[in-house]
Parts: C-alpha cells; structure tokens; sequence
C-alpha cells in the first residue's frame, strides 16, 4: 500500500473528471487476492472507460472504416504512465512485467478501426473521431470496427421486431438504471427480450445474470453508451480483506445466451489502480458486436465458456484479455496503452480444451506510449494456455519473439500459435521456437463450427 499523490497535473485531470461525472479512483499496487492477479505498476494518472463521446465517424453502408481519421478531441496526455517498474510477481499471480514509462498519450481517433466491409449493413458504430476531453481512454482511439453488420449485412438490434422491449435511460424511460432493468425479467427467462439503452454513462456495478436477453445500444453509439464503476482488485471488501481481481470487475455477465451491440464496457479505475475488469464473461454463448472494453489492467475475462466476439475494441496494458474461456475474436482491434505492458493476452486453457483465446483477422495497435518491440502477443497464464492469431496485423509494439511464459509455466507447454500474420510486428525470424506458424492445413481448422460445436452465433451470418 501507497499514499497516492496527485500531481498539478493529476489535480487538474481529476477536477475535470468531476465536472463530466467520471469518478476519479484512485489505486493502490499490489496482489489481489484470488490467485489470478498481476502486480500492478505505474502512478496513477488516467481513468479508465470515462464519459468519452467518440465522434461515431463510421459510414453506414459500404465500408464503414471507422477511426482512421485523426481525433480533435482533448485527449492530451491523458494516459500518461509513471515511470512504472513492476514490483515482484505474487505466487501464483501474474505479475506485470518492464518498465512501462509513461510519456505520450491516447489520443482520440487515432487508429484505424477495422477494414471489414459493411455490405448492406446499418450505419457503423466505430468510435473514431473527436474525444471529449476529461476521459482518460481516449474516445477515438480506433473505434469499434466496421459497421454494424459487419461483412454481412445483417441488421443490428435496434431493428428486431416482435420481441418484448424494456428501456433504459435517464429520463423517458421503463427504468432510469440498467440493473433495474434486468431485475424486473426472470432469472429464469425464456423469452427473448431486448433491453435498450440509450446513450449515457451508467455508474453501476453489474450482474447479469438473464438469459436469453439482448443489451442493444443504439446504431453508431457505442461510444456514448457506456456501463463503468471504479472497483478494483484491491478495494476493500469490508471485512479486513480486499474484493480480489474477480470481485473488483464492473460487469460480470454470468447467464447463458446473451447478445450485446453497440455498448462501452469499462472499469473507471486509473492507470497503476490494480487490476480493474471491464467485464467478466462466463457466461456460455454469449456474443458482442461493435461493442467497447475499456480499462488498463486485466479489462476482459472469459471464463469457462463460449463467447464470440465481432467488430469489437478492446483496450489495456497488462493482460488484458485474459481468461480459460474459448473466445473467438472476429475483425476487433486489440490496443495496448499507458505505456504498455508485459503481454496483449494471458490464456489459462483448461489441458483437455482445444482451444483458448482465437484472433481472425483484425489489428493489435498501440498508442504512442507503448515501446516498438515492448510487448508479447500472449503469455500463459495457465501452463496449457491456447492463444491463435491467424491473418492479423500487427503493430510495431510486438516483441520480435511474439510469446511469453508467466511465472513458472513455460512455453513447452503452452499452446501458441500464428497463421499469415501481418504488418510491422509479424516478422516471425525470431519468434520462441516452441510456437508454431500454422500450415494452410492446420488454419484451415480455425472454424467456428470446429471452435465452438453446435453454436453458430448470429453475429457471424
């Protein structure tokens, strides 16, 4: 445990946090204690997952290419990391790994947000553009991918019909929070249903926990549509202890057959506060599409289940998407920022599941924090962990060797692996040798239909 100093400038970014209604929470470094966290690193300077109202600069349509333009929003340095060393790694834990200096910032809009063609699709909801200022995680930085069907042209869920409706949002509404909503349906509900969300910032911690439900923001406002609390692995539980990295998340999303659109996930604790969660997923077939994780440590668990993710963005610093769930990542873009971290993802793949963490296409992009070269593309968390990325392109910030073991795993047992990778960081000469470079035969085998079995999530069609 530390004091927290602000900074002239920490003072100033945390009284303008107030003024947009952000809560500015403050962390301290250290284990959790569930036996999954990461050693925390880095002062605290940044607030994760603010009111950031991205400029929605996708086109509807065609191609929807989403954020590519450069943000005018007041990012500034927001995300500016300390001269954050990690301290020693707990037993068991993850501990964050190098020197992850601060300097440069998230500044809105300044990576691209997916390549996929909408087709006939409605509007994108890539979050490119202008970011209000005040919010930490840059609102621009890369968007949530192409438009919101997609490659398929699939209409999103503001255009289903004949289902029940419930409304969420400040004023107008069936319900004023989103946690009143979901309390009104059965837990055992059978019927699907959709709960719309308008545009806002909802400061609740969450349980989902009904089935057969869709959390459907609106078209292009995913942005603006944001579901955030500032708990974190080291807040007090009230009973001498701490809530741990699984009792610190916002959202923990537990029920079975659950789609989401158009929504920001994200955890306001800031830069250095520990491990934060955006959202824990363990739920089984459950999928997002132009959805938004935001945090700094450990943003987005799966766990123990399926889950599909597509023209989704999802952003951190150490580990942050981690988990033993089977997720496949469709067309997201993957963004390290403050400064980076140690590894992009962490698998703790159960040894008789064939796969973990699964990458089709999309990006890894960094901010301009992050070091060329500073960060592996995964590191076993768990001594099996599964983690594939097959066409993907990949920033200058990934490490020449592309993988790392955690703790005392190695990396002859993990599971790691690369097809036809991309870009600046996919040169492979130098990869560990215990990885492998798919052949055209074993890619082949990365289908949804051999991933995930009998489930073909909606979002993909």
């Amino acid at each position: 445990m530390r004091a927290h100093v602000f900074s002239a400038t920490g003072l100033a970014r945390v009284l303008l946090l107030a003024f947009w209604g952000v809560p500015a929470a403050t962390g301290c470094s250290g284990d959790a204690g569930d036996g999954n966290p990461t050693a925390s690193a880095g002062s605290s300077s940044g607030v994760a997952g603010g009111s950031s109202s991205a400029g929605n600069s996708s086109s509807a349509g065609n191609s929807s290419s989403a954020g590519s333009s450069p943000g005018s929003g007041m990012g500034g340095n927001s995300s500016m990391a300390g001269s954050a060393t990690a301290g020693s790694s707990p037993t068991g834990g993850r501990s964050s790994g190098g020197s992850s200096t601060g300097g440069g910032a998230n500044v809105g809009g300044s990576s691209s947000g997916g390549s996929s063609s909408g087709g006939s699709g409605s509007g994108g909801s890539g979050s490119g553009g202008s970011g209000s200022a005040g919010a930490s995680h840059s609102a621009g930085t890369g968007g949530g991918g192409a438009g919101s069907g997609g490659g398929s042209g699939a209409l999103d869920c503001n255009s289903v019909t004949g289902q029940p409706v419930v409304t969420v949002a400040a004023s107008g509404a069936s319900f004023t929070t989103v946690q009143a909503a979901l309390d009104s349906l059965s837990k055992t509900n059978t019927t699907p249903t959709q709960i719309r969300i308008a545009p806002g910032t909802y400061k609740e911690k969450l349980i989902i926990a009904v089935p057969k439900i869709t959390l459907c923001g609106q078209t292009g406002k995913a942005s603006s549509t944001i579901l955030t609390y500032s708990d974190n692995a080291n807040t007090s539980n009230g009973n001498g202890g701490t809530l741990g990295t699984t009792g610190g998340t916002s959202t923990n999303l537990t029920a079975n057959d659950v789609s989401v659109e158009n929504i920001t996930f994200a955890n306001s604790t800031p830069l250095g506060g520990s491990q934060a969660v955006a959202l824990l997923v363990s739920g089984n077939q459950v999928q997002f599409r132009n959805c938004r994780f935001l945090s700094f440590q450990d943003t987005l668990y799966v766990r123990k289940a399926k889950q599909y993710f597509r023209d989704c963005y999802v952003e951190g610093t150490v580990d942050f998407i981690f988990g033993d769930g089977t997720a496949v990542f469709d067309n997201c873009t993957v963004k390290s920022v403050g400064g980076g971290g140690t590894a992009a993802t962490a698998p703790n793949t159960d040894q008789a599941v064939p796969y973990g963490l699964v990458f089709l296409g999309g990006q890894l992009t960094a901010d301009t924090s992050v070091k060329a070269g500073s960060v592996a593309l995964s590191r076993n968390w768990g001594a099996y962990g599964a983690a594939a990325f097959l066409r993907t392109t990949l920033g200058a910030h990934i490490s020449a060797v592309g993988w790392s073991p955690m703790g005392t795993n190695t990396l002859d047992t993990a599971r790691f692996s690369e097809y036809k990778s991309t870009g600046a960081g996919a040169n492979t000469a130098s990869r560990a040798t215990q990885a492998k470079q798919l052949t055209d035969q074993q890619a082949a085998s990365y289908t949804l239909s051999t991933i995930f079995g009998a489930w073909l999530p909606s979002f993909s069609q």
